[in-house]
This record gives structure tokens, sequence and C-alpha cells, in this order.
């Protein structure tokens, strides 16, 4: 140590013999310059080599390169569903269904995944290329002949379709009043939805492009338009317009004050209603021993008749169609009265019994979920237009060029009829009331939208390339230099794979590795400036140093390279401490430890690539004019070309004395240094620094900044919201947003969740796993060797589903048929009605289980007429030692209270997880003895029909471990810091303050981002773990170069550090800055928010190191005392020469 506090051992003034390393880049430049590059070029080309030779070979998947493991992988809930996914998978494979699927869906190309915001997004184009290979593999393949082909028998399918009854997309729109107190179902709201509503159903051809009814269906006739061939649209406009028949006003209120209305209505709902009121009236009393007269059930029944889908009312609202009484309903329908169907939705919203009724569904659909009785007001609204095809002139939507004709031809007619004009902000309606937003799935007009978005997004983040390269140019003065940086920041992210892929053997890639492009072009670019402007102090550092280029650059080496070493490795560092905190999430651990090499691998191109290109700059380029100057012949000094014009730029180099040739013979002292370079060194912050009152009052303005921010980061709460993907004005974004505002209904789509019998109580072995180097290898199947499905367990699945049944935590879907039943998939059911109807006998003995099983889903029909398609994603078959199947595991699913669309908080998941473990344990109490322990697990599925592992209780662990590993991964990194700092410095308060000034940046940078409303989701738990990363930098060049100086007292070694430092601390931040400012102008969130970070990361650290750390320094900062033990002089560096100069007398010398 150089002395642990405040009296320290003075550092050498001495100039230390040349470096082997650098005599030997001085001889050879060219050499190692293409050494160097030619190294990097090859570990890039060999690492990516490695890295993608499967790519293209027989069975190879995106999915090996870039696999889906952004989720916590060793966590429990995580690993159940991971099980269960697998066993579906094989099961899936052991059934032989895979193999079938896949050669029809080679022949055809399925609708684009533009679905799944409700159920109603879901494609039917999807659903009947599953339907036609389902029936292929199943049922239909018997018939089908031996000679037949998957592509024949699918084109027999697919011709199957009718003009227009299978779904060609959707426009779905979300309203929000503009006032906070607003209500879109004001006078002016209604007006305004009406206007779009109108434009939009008579608009020219929309007949010939909107979704009808299938075969069979017929619509009641609700008096209006009875003979549209059009499916009627879902408009909350029903609502408040209809037919004389259609009166809300008329319906009693008060009957909803009638004693004990819930339990009569909700009894009314689930029974049949036979029987006499006298009687039923009766039995209500009797059931929950209270009093019921016939008057009051007979009211109350009278009402639910009014509401039900063959009512008056319930008619209009689930069947319903409406012009506002404009166009072809002129004189057919009227407008009603507002304030009374606000009411009358009120009171159903405020019943229980009614607000989980079908009836309640669709109040859910279309009004908020602030809206009641004591809030009559619906904020936002929503409306839904659904699109059919095959298009006339097409006979299906399945086969790829059909599918894509049409959708070409939708989208023509969409772009031709101006219909963005109805919704977009500047078109041809105006929405003074309300603003709209709209998701439209129609043929390309949504990819188109999104690819505008990523065009202009690619740009941006290219722009930062481009600024960094700029910048560089303009600070160096060369363009070899810059194109130099350029090159060894590309370079040292694509070596990175090198070391990552084939010495870790880390070989597939996160998405998060683009991000370390942003991160080396600023450390890179830190870096080049760094050892740029020591070279150019190394000019006036004095003849000893300048004898010689060998010697000069040695100087430059130990200096800048230090610098950089120690800023390096804390980086490093503070990247490493992100793979560290983040080991449950393997995308985040790889991010960290691919950015650590990257950094690293910058640093060794600088050392050697970046040094040789110096070399070469000294001996041929320095000297010269730039590129600017080649129209003049001569100097011209009015045009800034004193070092000449195109006769210098030309001359040969050998003819020029080199800056180092300049120095040595004594010339620098008449060579004054860049106004730009004097101002960082004796102005800004020197100038604040060098007045006590000044200083101090710069450390407590600081510290007065600090107090708000750090409160403001103490309110730092997981993400509450869901994570946004463009900025709050995008009318998808405000889709999405909109979502959010209302309750769970009927028409939305529910998230499914399975409870698994068959598994061990850790369905997954992952004893050695790894899932970091092997992410394929999620461990081995643990079913339960007792478990067999015999009669008891068939009986005990039955009374597991009839529990479901009865529960009110699962979710009730609509019908086919206007109504409601529980969403359960019960294939046990299933199995047995099909049994019964062939009179097989049901529970099958143990013994003939599988074959039962197999037989079922081989030739079952259900009642839409597909096969049992999917029974081995629901019917775990494995195969055992002799290669017969059995039955390993079961599952039924669920769909329950939760909208799959719509983000909940952590705090409110947990809830829900805990009442559905409850579930679960009733589950297992009832017929745990038949049947062993289930799990419960949230595996959804894709457009696709596909399973999917991301769910609603992995988001729910997700949130709740990025606030600890955020927590873990800045305690570390500051900690790393520290160390770094200790062993850089020698010296334990110049290392604490700088911690201090490190601690406080991140503390602030939080605090503004919790003022501008963010919360701890996936950007931002990313950004706060390399958050350290970005903000040790500038401190540690500072308090490092402050340490370095040869001075006594600490506003002497200030000074210095900041006569070393200062610019190039500068240019590092503006830099950054810039770059971080094109980031952050990006519409996608993710890399906005990363700009947004890195822009007040850097912006924080500068300013936390300038105007904080350097005037603690040189109040408190460590002084050493010269050698003979003499008084410190009184005489602070003078920068523009190398002697020491007389004091100005406004100078305080600590």
């Amino acid at each position: 140590m150089r002395g642990c506090f405040r009296d320290i051992k003075p550092t050498a003034d001495t100039v230390k013999p040349p470096l082997r390393i650098v005599s030997c880049i001085v001889r050879r430049p060219c050499l190692t310059a293409l050494g160097s590059v030619t190294l990097a070029i090859l570990l890039t080309v060999a690492g990516w080599a490695y890295l993608l030779r499967g790519i293209g070979g027989a069975g190879w998947e995106l999915s090996d390169i870039l696999p889906q493991q952004d989720y916590p992988v060793y966590h429990e809930i995580s690993q159940q569903t991971d099980a269960v996914l697998m066993a579906m998978d094989r099961s899936e494979e052991n059934f032989a269904l895979r193999t079938r699927r896949r050669a029809l869906s080679a022949r055809f190309t399925a609708p684009s995944a533009t679905t799944g915001a409700h159920r109603f997004l879901s494609s039917s184009g999807v659903q009947h290329l599953e339907r036609a290979a389902a029936r292929f593999d199943g049922a239909d393949v018997g018939r089908a002949g031996a000679g037949d082909t998957a592509f024949e028998r699918g084109r027999e399918l697919s011709s199957e379709q009718d003009q227009q009854t299978e779904s060609l997309g959707d426009a779905i729109f979300s309203f929000g009043a503009r006032e906070d107190e607003g209500d879109s179902f004001s006078e002016a709201g209604l007006a305004e939805l009406c206007r779009m509503h109108v434009e939009l159903m008579e608009t020219k051809d929309y007949d010939q492009y909107c979704l009808r009814s299938g075969p069979g269906f017929e619509a009641p006739d609700v008096g209006v338009l009875p003979d549209a061939t059009c499916k009627a649209p879902l408009t909350p406009l029903v609502f408040f317009y209809g037919p004389p028949a259609y009166d809300p006003a008329s319906v009693d209120l008060a009957i909803f004050d009638v004693p004990n209305f819930e339990i009569i209505m909700e009894w009314q709902l689930r029974s049949s209603n036979t029987g006499n009121a006298t009687d039923n009236a009766a039995t209500i009393s009797d059931e929950n021993n209270i009093t019921v007269t016939e008057a009051d059930y007979t009211a109350v029944n009278d009402l639910r008749l009014k509401l039900s889908p063959d009512g008056p009312i319930g008619k209009q609202w689930n069947f319903g169609r409406t012009r506002c009484g404009e166009g072809a309903t002129e004189g057919q329908e009227t407008a009603k009265d507002a304030a009374a169907v606000k009411l009358l939705v009120a009171k159903v919203r405020g019943s229980k019994a009614l607000s989980d009724s079908q009836t309640g569904g669709l109040v859910n659909f279309f009004f908020d979920s602030a809206y009641g009785e004591d809030n009559p007001r619906s904020r936002y609204t929503r409306s839904f237009y659904q699109f059919g095809a095959p298009l006339a002139g097409f006979n299906n939507y399945v086969e790829s060029g059909l599918k894509d004709d049409q959708d070409k031809l939708v989208t023509d007619w969409w772009k031709e009829e101006d219909m963005r004009g109805l919704y977009s902000k500047n078109g041809r309606l105006s929405w003074n009331e309300i603003e709209p937003s709209a998701i439209i799935t129609l043929g390309d007009i949504l990819l188109d939208e999104l690819l505008a978005i990523a065009i202009q997004d690619g740009l941006l983040a290219l722009f930062p390339i481009v600024v960094v390269f700029l910048i560089v140019w303009l600070h160096t003065g060369s363009l070899l230099i810059a194109f130099a940086t350029l090159t060894e920041q590309l370079l040292s992210f694509g070596a990175a794979v090198f070391f990552t892929a084939v010495v870790l053997q880390i070989k597939w890639l996160s998405f998060q590795f683009f991000l370390s492009i942003y991160i080396v072009l600023a450390i890179g670019a830190d870096d080049t400036f760094v050892f740029v402007d020591a070279w150019k102090q190394s000019f006036y550092a004095g003849t000893e140093v300048n004898r010689n280029l060998a010697t000069r650059m040695s100087w430059v080496y130990r200096r800048a390279g230090l610098a950089m070493l120690i800023t390096s490795l804390t980086t490093c560092a503070a990247f490493l401490a992100t793979a560290a905190s983040s080991w449950q999430v393997p995308d985040l651990q790889l991010f960290g430890i691919f950015t650590a090499f990257v950094i690293f691998i910058d640093y060794v191109l600088v050392m050697t690539f970046l040094t040789a290109i110096m070399v070469l700059y000294h001996n041929h380029f320095e000297m010269k004019p730039g590129l600017c100057c080649a129209c003049c012949g001569t100097a011209d000094t009015q045009q800034g070309c004193r070092k000449g014009g195109c006769d210098a730029l030309c001359a040969s180099s050998s003819k020029l004395e080199t800056t180092t040739a300049v120095a040595e013979r004594g010339g620098a002292d008449q060579v004054a240094k860049p106004r730009l370079v004097t101002f960082f060194e004796d102005v800004f912050p020197f100038s604040i620094i060098r007045r006590p009152p000044a200083r101090a009052a710069s450390v407590v303005i600081m510290l007065a900044v600090l107090a708000p921010m750090a409160w403001q980061a103490s309110q730092l709460e997981p993400q509450k919201d869901a994570a946004q993907l463009l900025p709050d004005d995008h009318p998808f974004q405000r889709f999405f947003d909109l979502s959010a505002e209302f309750e769970v209904s009927n028409e939305d789509e529910p998230v499914k969740l399975s409870v698994v019998w068959g598994f061990e109580d850790k369905p997954l072995d992952t004893d050695g796993v790894n899932r970091l180097f092997d992410p394929q290898n999620k461990g081995r199947l643990a079913f339960s060797p007792d478990w067999v499905l015999d009669e008891s367990a068939q009986s005990g699945l039955l009374s597991a589903c009839d529990l479901l049944e009865n529960s009110n935590l699962v979710f009730d879907r609509k019908t086919d048929e206007g109504g409601l039943e529980k969403d359960i998939d019960c294939w046990v059911r299933d199995f047995k009605d099909w049994r019964n109807a062939n009179s097989k006998i049901f529970p099958v003995p143990d013994t003939g289980v599988v074959t039962a099983v197999k037989e079922w889903c081989d030739n079952a029909i259900d009642v839409d007429g597909d096969t049992a398609q999917y029974c081995s994603r629901y019917v775990g078959f494995e195969v055992d030692a002799n290669g017969d199947l059995f039955i390993a595991w079961t599952r039924v699913v669920m769909g329950v209270k939760m909208n799959d669309n719509v983000f909940l908080p952590a705090s409110e998941l947990r809830e829900k997880y805990d009442d559905y473990e409850g579930l679960v344990d009733e589950i297992n109490e009832a017929v745990g003895t038949t049947l062993g322990d289930a799990f419960q697990v949230a595996v959804g599925e894709d457009p696709g029909g596909q399973p999917r592992a991301q769910n609603k209780w992995i988001n729910m662990v997700l949130q709740e471990l990025y606030v600890r590993m955020s927590i873990v991964g800045v305690v570390i990194g500051i900690s790393i810091a520290f160390v770094v700092l200790v062993l850089s410095t020698r010296n334990l308060l110049a290392a604490s303050i700088s911690v201090l000034s490190i601690a406080c940046a991140l503390v602030t940078v939080i605090g503004i981002t919790v003022a501008m409303g963010w919360e701890l989701g996936s950007s931002e738990a990313i950004c706060l773990m390399t958050l350290t990363g970005f903000a040790v930098d500038y401190v540690v060049h500072l308090s490092h170069s402050y340490m370095e100086s040869t001075s006594h007292s600490p506003l002497e070694r200030t000074h210095d550090a900041l006569r070393d430092m200062g610019i190039s601390v500068f240019w590092g931040m503006l830099t950054s800055f810039v770059a971080a400012l094109a980031l952050a102008s990006c519409q996608l969130q993710f890399l906005s928010k990363f700009g947004y970070f890195f822009l007040l990361t850097i912006t924080f650290a500068y300013l936390w190191a300038l105007l904080f750390l350097m005037p603690l320094l040189a109040t408190v900062g460590p002084r050493s005392s010269p050698a003979d033990g003499r008084a410190v002089p009184h005489t602070p560096y003078n920068s523009n020469t190398t002697r020491r100069k007389a004091v100005p007398d406004a100078i305080e010398v600590a």
C-alpha cells in the first residue's frame, strides 16, 4: 500500500526505459496492426463458424442456437412447466402424431400468427389446418386409401371451406376518453363511436370481406337488418341503439333490491327452472334457510328472462346489429335513454350472480373495470369487427399461394378505402371526446406496421455507430484512428463469440447479445480518447519523455494502459457480477459473461492494434493537414490549414518533422494547447474546485440532489403494468394498455391451467444439469412408478372434473349456441361418452386401458367434427423397456378467471396462485388416494395451438426475481469496483470516496427513473444490473489519475488529474451521450429504455465524478510530502508548459 489513508508516499517523477512490447510495436507497426487484426478476424470467423456449424443440417431448428432461456429455469414452477411440456412432446412423438402432422404442414402455410389477443382472435385458418391434420392422422386416414398422399388429402379437406366463413383477420378497436373524468358513452362520445361504426360498416365492398356465419347457424332476429350476411360486430353501440322491442328503460330496477336477490338469481341461473314459482321459491328457502316469496321469485325470474339471450334485452346485447339509426336502419331503430342503459348496466355489474353470467361477461367486455353504480362512467370501451375467407373466387384459405393472394386483396382494399383514416390521429374523422386505438390483423396490414417500426428503429440503432465514428474523427482529427477505433470495437464483439462458444463451450446466443455492441461502442471510444489524449499530453511532458518514439510511446502505454486496464477490469467485473446475480436466468447470465469478454478483447486490441495505428499515424500522418485542406495549394491560416494544403498532404512523410522530434528539441513550449483542452484542465471544473467555498457548495448541492433521488429510489417497485413494446402514444401500445382496463369477459382468452398427475414430487431430475452449457438438457422426467391409470384412477379423474365444474375459480366460456359452460377440457369424460356410445365398458381395466385410449384417439369424432387429435397432450404415452406403450401421466385443463393477455403484477399473481394451489389441495384431498397428488402448471398455447413455456406463474416468479437480481447485481458490482479501486489506488480513502461517488450516481439514476414512472421489469432489471459497469469508468479514470500524480497537495493532484483525464472523460461522455440519445429515440421500448438508462447513467456518472468526487478529493484526498521532507510547494501545475509557474492570487492551496 502507498498509504491507507490521507498521508501517502510520493509518486516518483522519473522517465522509465521503453517497454519491450512497445519497442516491438514501434519497430514493426504494420506487422503488429495486421497481425492483431488478422488474429481477431480469425477468432471471429472460427467462433461464429463453430457456433453456426449445424445450421441447415438435418433436424436443425432455430431454437438450437436461440433457445428460450429468459426465465428462471431452476425454479420449482419453471421445472414443473418444463416437465409437462417435455412429457407432452414425448407423448406426441410416441403416439406418432407429430411426424404425420409435420408431413401435412410442410405442404401448407398456416395463416400468419397475428392472433391471440382474445379467443376470437385465434385464426380459423390455423384451426382448419390443425383439424385437417388431425383428420388425416386419425379417423380419416383409414378411409383415405393407401394411395392418398398427405397433400391430396389436405387439399380435399381444404375445399370444404365455405366463402367468408373462416377467419381472414380482425379489426379490434379500443377507445378511451381524453379526459381522466371523461365517459366514452357521453353524448359526444357516442356520436363519435357511431360515426366510425357507420362509415366502416357502409364502406364499399365491406360485405365481400366480412366474416359470415357458417352453414346451419341462424342469427336471432332482433328486428334490425335480419337478412344481413355478415356476422354482427361486437360493439357497445347495441346497448344504446335498437329496435322498439328493445327498451332498457322498461326494466324495473327495484327488482335488484328484492330480499335475497343474489341467492335467487344465482339459483335460477344454475338450475333448469322446471316446476312452478311456488315450488321453486320453497326449494330455495329450504336450501338456504331463508324465506323467498313467490312474488320475489317471479320478479327476479322475469328480470332473468329479459336479460337472457332469448329475452328482449339480452337478445339485443348478444346478437344486436345497429347503424345508430342511420342509413339502412333509419326508421327501424332509435337511440335509447343513455342514462337508463348505464344505470341498468351498473346494476348488472353490481350483482355478483349476473356479473358471473353471460350477460355480465358482455358488460365486462364493453365497460371498463371501474364502472359501477358509484361510478356510472366508462372511460374505456372496445369493439371488434371480423373478416372472413375464402374470398369470392377462392375455395380455401389454407394453401399458401391462395392465402397470399387473398391477404393482398384485403390489404389493398383496406388501403384503397382509406380505412386507417377512420381511426388515425390525422384521419378523415375528428376525435375530440375519445381517442381510438387499433390492432388490424388483416392481410399484411399489421406486418407492414411492424416492419415500418423495425426499419425506423433499425436505422436509429445503427446511428450510434456512425456517431461514435464521427466524434472520434472530430476529436482525434484522424480518419485513420476513427476507422481503427470502429474496427477494434466491432472485432471485439465478433471475437468474443470464440471465447464463449469454443473456449467455454457455450454454444448458443441470447437476445441481449446485441446490447454488447452499444456497450463496447461507449467503452471502446472512451479507451481511444484516453489513449489519444495521453499521446497528445506526452508532447508536453518534456524532452526526456520525447527523446525517441519508443520512450514516448512507453510513457503513453504506462499511463493510458494502466488507466484503461483498471476501468476495463472494473467494467468486466461489473458484468461478471451481472452473470453471477442472474444465474437462474441463463439468457442474462450469458449476456454478462459475453459482455465481459467483449470489454476485455477491446482492451487488448487497443493496446496492440490501436497502438500500432498510432505509430503509423505518428510516422506518416500526424504532421500532415486534414483532408479538408486538399483544396488549398499551401498553408492557409484563415481556413485552418496551418499544416499546409495539398502540397503538404501529398509530400513524402520522410520530409516532415514528427511531433516527437519537435518535442525532443524543446519545441513544445512554443505550441499552445487547444482552447477546449485548457478549458477542461483549468476552467471546468477546476475554477470551482480551487476555491474552498465553491468546492464546498458543489459537494453540498450534489448531496442536496441526492436526498430526494434516494427517496425516489426507495420507492422502486416490481412491475405492475405490462411491459411496453412501443411508446405510450402509439396506437398499438394504447390498445394493449387499454386492454388492462377491463374485467375478464366471456369473449376474452382465459389463462389455461393444467392439473397434472403421474409425476414424482420433483418432476424433473436435474442432477448434473447446467442450462448455461447445455440448454437442451432440461433434465430427466421423473414419473411416479406407482401411478397407474386403472379403474379407480379413471373414476377419480371424473370426480376431479366434477369438482372443477363446481368451482367458482373456473372460467365460464361462451358456447357456439350463445350459452355458457365451464371451460374444462376433461378428456376422460369424452372417453367415457365414446365408450358408452359404442357399447364398451367404462372404466377400463388397467390391462386394457392403453389399447382402449389409443382406439379412442384414433376413431373418436367430437361434436365439432374433430378427431381426438390432441389426446396425446392429455394422456401421457411412454414406451417401456420392451417397446410397448404405457400411460405414465395425465392432465385436465381448465380456463381460469384471468385474461391471458392482461398483465398482472406479482402481488396479484401470487394471490391467484395461492387460490389455485388451494383448489389443487382440494382435489388431492378428494381423489388423492386413487390418483395420487397432483400439481398445477400454467401451460399456454401459441396462436398455432402449440404449447408454450412462458405463462403467468413464470412471469410472477420473474417479477419477484428481478428485484433480488437487481439488488444483488448492484451490490456485487459496487463491491468488486471497491476491490479494484483499492488495488489500483492502493489507498482506502481514495477508494472509499470513489465508491461513494459511484453509489451516489447509481442512486440518482434509479431515483430519476422511478420519478419517470418506471417500474422494475425485465428491461429495467437488465439496465440496473449493467448500470455499475457504466458508472465506474469516469470515477476510476479520475481517481487513478489523482493517485498517479507526482504533485503533493490534494489540490495539485486534483488539477493534475483533470489535466490528464478531463478532456478524455468529456469526449467519452459526449460520445456515449449522443449514442444513447439515438437509442432513446427508438419506438421499441426495450431499445428506448436501454438508451435512456445509458444516457442518464453516463450523464450523472460524469457529473458526480467532476462535481463531487474531485472537490472531495481536493479537500480531504490523500497527500504526499516531498522526498527531502520540505513543505509542500504551493505551485499548481500550469497546463500550457512543462514548467511550474507562480500561482495566481485567486488560487488557494489546500
